[in-house]
């Protein structure tokens, strides 16, 4: 289902349970990004939100990094637009009590479908990294520091060379986009989103291209 803007309020109670402080939207920042024509697809449980994928369709190309939003505040900001190329997915967003049980997978196949529909080229995330420097927490949320991928991470930086993709899919959450989506790893974002530190404040901006669908490939 796609929220509308009296869902905000429960937006904002899912984004306080499935994000660490400083990195949750807020109920004002969520309407804002509303009114500049975003939407949100969200699966429920028990009469309350538990997975939301937030996202927008826009003009913009995301192979041309030196056009790309230069960090996540214009990412998840920035205007729709037309005509529609892309379709921008800033914030997947799901509690923990949920986590692998398929409604992660239930969103995103909601916003491919919305994204095909509305002629998009390519479907684009900025995908974490927290292997870079590793987060303490429970469950799933715990990742550890992987030295190999960080060293990747640092010569991509050094070098402008993409590393190959056997050390980016050491990370876990870049595994999980790569083989649920069949994305690409286009470039590396520096500074993206500071309050990130167990990604470094990096991001790894992926494209899926749109074509029709394939078995296996979402709807």
């Amino acid at each position: 289902m796609t929220a509308q803007s009296r869902d905000i309020d429960g937006l904002a109670q899912l984004e306080s349970e499935a994000w660490p402080s400083g990195l949750r939207a807020d109920a004002s920042t969520i309407r804002m990004r509303l009114l500049r024509g975003h939407r949100v697809v969200v699966a429920a449980f028990e009469h309350r939100f538990v997975a939301a994928a937030c996202f927008y369709h826009t003009a913009a190309d995301p192979t041309n990094a030196t056009t790309f939003p230069r960090d996540f505040e214009s990412f998840s900001t920035s205007p729709a637009s037309t005509p529609v190329r892309s379709t921008y997915v800033y914030n997947l967003c799901v509690t923990p009590a949920q986590r692998g049980r398929g409604s992660a997978e239930r969103v995103i196949d909601a916003v491919i479908c919305d994204a095909r529909a509305n002629g998009a080229r390519f479907l684009v995330g900025d995908g974490r990294c927290p292997s870079y420097a590793g987060t303490a927490g429970p469950g799933p949320d715990r990742i550890r520091h992987d030295p190999q991928f960080q060293r990747a991470i640092d010569d991509w930086l050094c070098t402008g060379l993409r590393p190959d993709l056997r050390l980016l899919i050491r990370d876990p959450v870049l595994r999980y986009y790569h083989r649920r989506l069949g994305c690409e790893f286009l470039h590396l974002a520096p500074g993206f989103l500071p309050e990130d530190r167990a990604s470094g404040g990096f991001r790894v901006i992926f494209a899926k291209p749109l074509g029709a669908a394939r078995a296996g490939d979402g709807p």
